[in-house]
């Protein structure tokens, strides 16, 4: 066992040696020396983004509720504010979009527009967006949205807190009737 540990930190100590020692110069030097470029940092750049109305990419949402809004984010890097309809189309009938929504985005800046939705079933959909403007013209490709619905654990959520306070309350008023009890004997 112990050669075995030799041997192997023999190994690694080869290893390191070979990593870490400075390259053979060959045998004839070179006449000029080569000279040493040290690479200077340039600045960072922010990346160019050619002016338009974009959809930004959402993370997955968990709706638990039967009716609520989702938030879809929409940049202008236009110079004026633009006018647009954000569309939503649910790839399974679980969820149900009544309408699309207008929203007025301000120049250079980023908007949520809240997006009613009406859940149906529990499961996985994902959420078709995009915009176009007041006349139909479509602006922005397909983004897609990942939604898990589970509409019924609300009010689950809410008759378990709602036992929970029932339990506590009773409890506590059987602790105190007890504490009473015992008052009125030990006086007596």
């Amino acid at each position: 066992m112990n050669r075995l540990k030799n041997a192997f930190i023999a190994a690694l100590t080869a290893v390191a040696v070979l990593a870490f020692s400075a390259p053979t110069q060959a045998a004839t030097p070179s006449p000029t020396p080569t000279p040493v470029v040290t690479p200077t940092p340039a600045a960072p750049t922010a990346p160019v983004v050619a002016p338009g109305v974009y959809l930004l990419r959402g993370s997955e949402i968990n709706l638990v509720a039967r009716e609520s809004k989702v938030p879809i984010a929409i940049r202008n890097t236009f110079s004026s504010d633009v006018r647009v309809h954000v569309h939503v189309n649910p790839s399974n009938p679980r969820v149900f979009v009544p309408s699309s929504v207008e929203v007025v985005v301000p120049a250079g800046e980023t908007v949520n527009a809240q997006v009613p939705v009406k859940a149906v079933a529990q499961g996985k959909v994902f959420l078709i967006v995009w915009l176009t403007t007041f006349s139909g013209i479509r602006l922005t490709k397909n983004n897609y949205i990942q939604m898990h619905v589970e509409p019924d654990i609300e009010f689950a959520l809410l008759a378990s807190f709602a036992g929970l306070v029932v339990a506590l309350l009773v409890v506590g008023a059987v602790r105190t009737i007890r504490r009473r009890k015992n008052r009125t004997q030990d006086a007596s």
